[in-house]
C-alpha cells in the first residue's frame, strides 16, 4: 500500500474536487498552491507535505483524514442515524443549489 499512497491521495483529491465542481485553478488558488503543483499531486507525481494536505483539505472543505486511505472507511463505521443525517444534509444542500439555477 505504501507505494500506492501518493497516487491514492492524488486520486482522492481529484475526485473530491470534481465532485464539488471546482476547477483545478480554483482549488489550487483556494489552497494557496500553484495549479502546476496541484496537477502533479492529483496525478501522483510528487510527494506533498502534511501542511499542503491540510491546505488542500481546507480548500475542499473536507477533513484532511478523508483524503487518506481508509479515510472514507472511517466515516462508514459511524452509526446509522448519523449517516442518515449526513445524507439528508447533503440532499438539502443539493436542493438549494438546484433552486439557485
Amino acid at each position: 500500500m505504501t507505494d500506492q499512497l501518493i497516487p491514492h491521495i492524488g486520486k482522492t483529491i481529484r475526485f473530491v474536487r470534481q465532485s464539488k465542481k471546482l476547477s483545478m485553478e480554483e482549488a489550487a488558488f483556494a489552497a494557496g498552491i500553484s495549479y502546476f503543483y496541484l496537477s502533479k499531486i492529483e496525478h501522483g507525481q510528487c510527494n506533498l507535505t502534511i501542511k499542503v494536505l491540510y491546505q488542500i483539505a481546507q480548500a475542499l472543505n473536507v477533513k484532511p483524514t478523508s483524503l487518506l486511505p481508509d479515510g472514507h472507511a472511517a466515516s462508514l463505521s459511524d452509526d446509522t442515524p448519523r449517516k442518515k443525517k449526513n445524507v439528508l444534509k447533503a440532499l438539502q444542500q443539493l436542493v438549494v443549489q438546484i433552486k439557485e439555477l
